[in-house]
């Protein structure tokens, strides 16, 4: 069976531009989409700022000791000993981990994984051809892959994925004085490498359990396995809503939500600066990805220009950077006078400053077209001075 197809289809100039103009439709919608995603975000770096600034300033450190009713639903910092007596079971498997507090289960199985490839060329009239090329190739993956999706799943077919990574929790576990729930626990990176005995049906191999005929040469299917641990004793941080004994998520003022936990000593203010750290990259992924949207979304507003020069081919690949250059030029502007008003909402000297260099960018460019629309003028009068005959 192979595993590199290719295909080769055509598309009429007609059919292009029906095309094209569905994208004239569809990307005003999805420049408003990207506007709506902006905004939404920086409401969101908003809250996340000021939530974390009010929980530095009302959290209680409390000592694992004891638990104070008196702090019950305040936002507690408690750094200590993690322990649990009840083992952590993986009925997967049907394996069994003593003296830990929670266990990090890894799962990866052997799968085919399907890569597509598309190149497009513009013909003379207008029409368009693009091969396409599926190259198939095995993987391991920590996710199942559906090959029901492939072009051509003959031959390249994956089983069920049986079970897949998982976090398991001691059903006793306690922080001190403190019940440890699940959810807390999942947030603690599992560092101490475990190695049980292999079950039934399952090898050791290179540190994981192995189910197959060969580690060295894998079949579709195979799987392998390996385990880490948060041993009981490790010392872990806490910040998170005090309730009933155990920990929640702590709601602030304004909505913004705080539950962490992590192994190690970790101060209070360290977990909070990380959490900001955390939070501001968020935010700047969602500006570069709304950003990139609102970019696609003039690109498709202009394809019927780009579609209608393509009846020449060179024609077209001018016009289509002609083109993604102005939806660019549209972009800036548009990304940043959305951010600004944003955040004039909540915080009105940056929203002005924003403003303000969205104004300058604006402004720089038209200066920019006025010069070298003056400079276009004055070459044609200098071309038509030369032209005139002398008397």
């Amino acid at each position: 069976m192979p595993n590199t197809f290719t295909t080769t289809s055509t598309q009429g100039f007609g059919s292009r531009i029906m095309s094209s103009f569905v994208g004239l439709l569809l990307g005003p919608v999805l420049v408003i989409g990207a506007i709506w995603l902006l905004g939404w975000n920086e409401g969101r770096a908003v809250q996340a700022i000021r939530g974390l600034a009010e929980a530095q300033s009302i959290l209680v450190e409390s000592p694992p000791g004891a638990v104070n009713p008196a702090n019950d639903g305040k936002l507690v910092h408690v750094v200590g000993q993690a322990t649990a007596t009840a083992a952590v079971d993986d009925s997967d498997l049907g394996l069994t981990f003593e003296n830990q507090v929670a266990v990090d289960r890894n799962v990866e199985m052997y799968q085919w994984k399907e890569k597509k490839e598309e190149k497009t060329q513009d013909n003379t009239g207008g029409s368009q051809t693009t091969t396409t090329t599926y190259t198939y190739s095995q993987v391991w993956s920590g996710d199942p892959i559906d090959s029901s999706g492939f072009a051509h799943p003959e031959g390249h077919e994956n089983p069920a994925m049986p079970f897949t990574s998982h976090k398991f929790a001691s059903s006793d576990a306690v922080l001190g004085a403190f019940t440890l729930d699940e959810s807390t626990l999942s947030m603690v990176e599992a560092s101490s490498v475990l190695k049980p005995e292999a079950p039934e049906g399952w090898t050791q191999s290179g540190g994981n359990l192995y189910k197959g005929e060969n580690p060295g040469r894998p079949a579709t299917g195979d799987m392998r396995v390996n385990y880490k641990g948060v041993p009981s004793g490790a010392t872990i941080s806490v910040l998170a809503k005090q309730s009933s004994g155990g920990f929640a998520e702590y709601t602030t003022s304004n909505g913004y939500t705080i539950h962490m936990a992590r192994a190690g000593n970790a101060a209070a203010d360290q977990m909070i600066t990380d959490q900001k750290k955390m939070e501001s990259m968020i935010t700047w992924i969602l500006r570069g990805v709304g950003a990139f949207l609102i970019f696609i979304g003039f690109t498709m507003f202009f394809g019927p220009i780009a579609t209608l020069a393509a009846i020449l081919p060179f024609l077209g690949s001018l016009v289509r950077g002609a083109t993604a250059f102005f939806a660019f030029v549209l972009t800036i502007p548009v990304t940043l006078i959305t951010i600004a008003i944003a955040w004039l909402a909540f915080r009105p000297l940056i929203g002005g400053g924003i403003l303000l260099l969205a104004a300058v960018f604006g402004y720089l460019l038209w200066r920019w077209h006025h010069s070298r629309s003056a400079s276009h003028v004055a070459a044609q009068q200098a071309a038509a001075a030369g032209a005139t005959p002398q008397h």
